[in-house]
């Protein structure tokens, strides 16, 4: 914990920002989770919160490397396979939520929470690549954790009503 403590205080305001903005991005999750609980087919809001919020956040995932290949281009620090690689990538969740959107079918939701979890993979095997700061992985690790958790559990109280 004491370690946890220094590492905060060693943190620019800029990155606390990015921090609390990437926290508070989970509050749409939560609402729309309650939504889907306490008043599950009569939403108070007309979409499913967590799926739709989701698909537009896993599209945020993937532009994330765009951004940072497009910076790290002219550089020859990547080999040329590896950028071939994260350049598909970074427009492969915005196809995944757009195709999850296209399902009607509640399962869409759990496909969600699939996509959520290979784009974690996806960061777990580049963040070697990538110039990503130190508190980055971290942070998506406890994101994402959360968001499947949401995703599946909305599913199944989709189901169950």
């Amino acid at each position: 914990m004491k370690k946890i403590i220094q590492k905060k205080k060693k943190l620019s305001r800029s990155e606390k920002l990015f921090i609390l903005i990437g926290t508070l991005g989970l509050l749409p999750f939560i609402f729309g989770f309650f939504d889907l609980m306490v008043n599950k087919n009569n939403l108070f809001l007309d979409v499913n919160l967590p799926k739709y919020y989701g698909s537009i956040i896993l599209t945020f995932l993937g532009a994330i490397y765009w951004g940072a290949i497009l910076n790290l281009f002219t550089q020859r620090v990547i080999v040329e396979q590896v950028k071939f690689i994260i350049i598909i990538w970074s427009v492969t969740p915005s196809i995944l939520g757009i195709t999850i959107l296209c399902i009607k079918n509640n399962f869409s939701i759990l496909l969600l929470s699939i996509a959520f979890l290979l784009c974690q993979l996806f960061d777990e095997l580049f963040n070697k690549y990538m110039s990503f700061p130190s508190w980055y992985l971290p942070l998506r690790r406890i994101l994402t954790l959360v968001v499947v958790i949401v995703l599946v559990c909305s599913y199944f109280i989709i189901e169950t009503s």
